[in-house]
């Protein structure tokens, strides 16, 4: 007869930084001012957002330099948070990559630009439990007999 030898519930995340949730109208307000700000100084902007890139638009100005842009909105102020996708394309880039940061963004939106952000922040790295090492567990374990043929 099987035994159970224990339980393991997986709860969602709770955010512990409220003002660092994620709030889709907020991000979609970023967008928005920083893909018009690029228009309004001559660049062309393209929405990458979707594909997971690293950053959110791809800039370019009419003698061809690109600005690779990730957007980070706030309805406040406070930290931003940078994925390990969007920190290592901000290393890879150099100074191409851009970081605009939109702070009061649905009452008084203000637009802060940062240029090669990893030449120029420490962020602290937040660490993410992402597998198990289990090394006892032939101490919990039954040893099953099984037909060896």
């Amino acid at each position: 007869t099987p035994k159970i030898l224990g339980v393991v519930a997986v709860l969602p995340k709770i955010p512990t930084d409220d003002a660092l949730k994620e709030d889709k109208e907020i991000e979609e307000i970023g967008m928005k001012i920083a893909m018009e700000f690029e228009t309004s100084q001559g660049r062309k902007p393209i929405d990458v957002s979707a594909q997971n890139l690293g950053f959110d638009i791809r800039s370019e100005s009419p003698d061809g330099t690109l600005r690779y842009i990730e957007v980070k909105a706030r309805a406040r102020e406070g930290k931003i948070a940078l994925t390990p996708n969007e920190w290592l394309m901000a290393h890879r880039l150099g100074n191409e990559y851009w970081l605009y940061i939109i702070t009061n963004a649905t009452k008084n939106p203000e637009l802060y630009t940062i240029q090669h952000p990893a030449a120029k922040l420490q962020p602290e790295e937040e660490v993410e439990v992402v597998r198990y090492i289990v090394s006892d567990w032939k101490n919990v374990a039954n040893k099953e007999k099984i037909n060896k043929e």
